[in-house]
């Protein structure tokens, strides 16, 4: 009776392995292997998180792809939520079709400026920062949007949906204006001397932040986080509607309403 019940067992494992044999070999065949089911929607430290990015640009013109950088953390709620919708089934399809996407681990808020900078933008004003990139001349196609996403966890997944399928369907002449814009001389250097301002906040901030991830919420640290996002905030508003303004020149009728570039008081710790 013994032996009976073991050589049972034993057929039983021996089609238990054939089964599952069978199912590794049919899901490598089809390109379903479990690394590929790893979502690619999370902000892991890297190395050489520019590298990264070099990257992924060089695979979107191979590809004749969109480049999409993401810079987030996974402390920030709205960085998690653009995470989570990214990896909807809706979403994944859109991505995967037209985009080579790199999601860009930002830390405590560590300087991330070469990176921006590549796509002639000076500095991530919030988490997430989404950037919509056409590759071959890394042009900045959401240069006027990307402040929505500073609130990503808020936005519903449809209107994620209509945003990222509104660039791949973009004809060459919508395109042009963004690929020819350029920043004044003298905005540049305002924008670049508002960025070194803005990561000194930060890197006075990234300590603070590490801390209170590890559950020891550090005095000052609410009051520094609201002055600098006021700054940052109204930074890119700025930045924004100048873009606005030059990429519609054509039709502003000759009137010239473009955003002064404003003079903004010392932060309270740079009094001392």
């Amino acid at each position: 009776m013994q032996n009976t019940f073991f050589k049972r067992q034993a057929q039983l494992i021996k089609r238990c392995l054939t089964i599952v044999t069978f199912i590794a070999a049919f899901s490598i065949l089809n390109g379903c292997v479990s690394t590929q089911n790893e979502s690619p929607y999370t902000y892991t430290p890297s190395s050489s998180p520019y590298q990264d990015v070099v990257n992924a640009q060089q695979r979107a013109v191979e590809e004749s792809k969109l480049l999409l950088v993401v810079l987030g953390a996974q402390w920030c709620h709205d960085s998690t939520g653009l995470a989570e919708r990214f990896a909807t089934k809706e979403m994944d399809l859109i991505l995967r079709a037209h985009y080579e996407t790199v999601f860009v681990d930002v830390g405590t808020l560590e300087d991330r400026r070469n990176i921006t900078e590549r796509f002639n933008y000076p500095i991530y004003y919030a988490t997430p920062t989404v950037m919509v990139v056409e590759p071959k001349t890394s042009a900045l196609l959401n240069r006027t949007t990307m402040d929505i996403w500073g609130r990503a966890d808020s936005i519903p997944l449809s209107e994620y949906i209509t945003y990222f399928s509104r660039f791949p369907a973009m004809t060459t002449a919508q395109k042009a204006p963004f690929i020819n814009w350029k920043a004044t001389n003298e905005e540049a250097a305002y924008n670049k001397k508002q960025a070194i301002r803005l990561q000194s906040a930060y890197d006075k901030l990234g300590p603070l932040l590490a801390q209170d991830l590890q559950g020891d919420s550090p005095e000052g640290l609410n009051q520094l986080w609201k002055e600098t996002k006021g700054f940052r905030t109204e930074l890119q508003q700025t930045l924004i509607k100048r873009a606005e303004f030059t990429l519609d020149a054509e039709n502003s009728n000759g009137v010239n309403t473009t955003p002064a570039l404003r003079h903004y008081n010392p932060f309270s710790w740079e009094h001392n």
